[in-house]
């Protein structure tokens, strides 16, 4: 209270300045450490002319960040300037290290690297009986634990992500159950599962079509997109949408379950509404053995449409126009910057005129649409990137490093 005896009682300038002054210091060596992830190696007159620091304060971080084993020096070379030479200083190997891990029909697929980025390790698994939970919980323990023993020299976990192929609930990271899931075995408890491999390190689970979208902001078709959708293809269907940085997850982690986006009905009012995954589907693209696409023989109707089948030509033709439905939905509800086309089949350049074309003719704005640039374990690659960013952002206030 503003009368009280003690609110009257004038604080040590000490007291006020020290908190104030670890804030300066840690935007400081967040600064210093921006800078040397970008540039791998840098001296700290380097760092000095792109922060804006002044060198005193930014030696007494580059001090900091050594004593607390995140820099080291890389090695001295000339500055340009005769008799001049300069010190290197980059990441330290035995930093710590990030894990990120992708889990699907397909089995499970590690990466981990170190802080700088680099790849320390990478493992497989192949795919575990359809519908067998346990085995797969049992696959996921065993190769993150494999990749954990194997990047031990470089130092703690600093972060693990794991991408999953079905919704995640945004704030207890349990992964959801929905009807007709293309891939029931992977509704595992993440969590749980990795139970004592990598902590006290943070833990990210999210979708695969997240995580997917997160690549294509960083180093993707849209890396320079104010907004954009991003629309998965693929076994499963799904859609991500970023404003500006900003992923959309919905109250329940469910934005962008487009495959349950009613696009039409069966003609028949005692049928119901077709939804999406149905409508294509329907076009001879289910699988017999699940409620999942069938990616190969996509592939092929978009080969012999290609090849001048005029059969084939046509299926494709109302492929494109299904798909195109749902970006021109989500066009209509959010009007992004641009459309990216991602998963193995989304990136198919035999989809992409097809789309365009029924989207000019259905969307209000003109909408640009492009394939995914990340087409190599898109969903992984988002994974490695957000645990990068996790253990990265930690640093600055490591022990010593403060």
């Amino acid at each position: 209270m503003a009368g009280s005896p003690a609110a009257r009682v004038p604080q040590p300038a000490g007291q006020a300045a020290l908190p104030r002054l670890a804030l300066l210091r840690e935007m400081t060596d967040r600064a210093v450490l921006d800078r040397v992830f970008a540039a791998g190696r840098v001296t700290r007159t380097e760092l000095a002319s792109l922060t804006g620091i002044s060198k005193p304060t930014i030696s007494e971080s580059v001090r900091r960040l050594e004593a607390a084993g995140v820099l080291r020096a890389g090695g001295i070379d000339q500055t340009g300037r005769r008799g001049r030479i300069a010190t290197f200083y980059e990441v330290a190997a035995d930093a710590g290290y990030v894990l990120a891990a992708e889990v699907n029909q397909h089995g499970v697929h590690t990466l981990a690297a170190n802080l700088a980025g680099v790849t320390v390790d990478e493992r497989r698994h192949g795919a575990v009986r359809p519908g067998d939970r346990a085995a797969l919980a049992e696959a996921v323990r065993a190769t993150m634990a494999a990749a954990v023993a194997a990047s031990a020299g470089h130092g703690p976990p600093r972060a693990v992500a794991v991408s999953v192929a079905n919704p995640v609930d945004p704030v207890t990271r349990e992964v959801i159950a929905l009807p007709n899931s293309p891939f029931p075995e992977g509704r595992l408890p993440v969590p749980e599962t990795v139970a004592g491999l990598v902590e006290p390190a943070p833990l990210l689970v999210d979708n695969d079509v997240n995580f997917s979208a997160l690549a294509e902001r960083r180093a993707g078709a849209a890396s320079a997109a104010e907004s954009f959708v991003y629309l998965y293809l693929g076994a499963g269907l799904g859609m991500s949408f970023y404003h500006g940085d900003q992923l959309v997850r919905g109250a329940h982690g469910l934005a962008g379950e487009i495959g349950y986006l009613v696009t039409g009905d069966a003609g028949d009012a005692s049928a119901g509404p077709v939804r999406l995954a149905e409508a294509i589907a329907g076009l001879g693209f289910g699988r017999a053995d699940g409620p999942a696409l069938d990616v190969a023989a996509i592939h092929r109707a978009l080969a012999g449409a290609a090849a001048g089948d005029t059969r084939a030509g046509a299926v494709v033709r109302r492929l494109g126009a299904a798909v195109a439905r749902a970006v021109a939905a989500a066009c209509v509800v959010v009007d992004p910057d641009l459309v990216v086309l991602g998963g193995p089949v989304g990136t198919h350049p035999g989809l992409l005129e097809p789309v365009r074309a029924e989207v000019a003719a259905a969307a209000l704005p003109p909408v640009r649409i492009e394939p995914g640039a990340v087409t190599e374990f898109a969903p992984l690659r988002g994974a490695l990137v957000a645990a990068l960013d996790t253990g990265r952002a930690a640093l600055p206030s490591l022990p010593g490093a403060g």
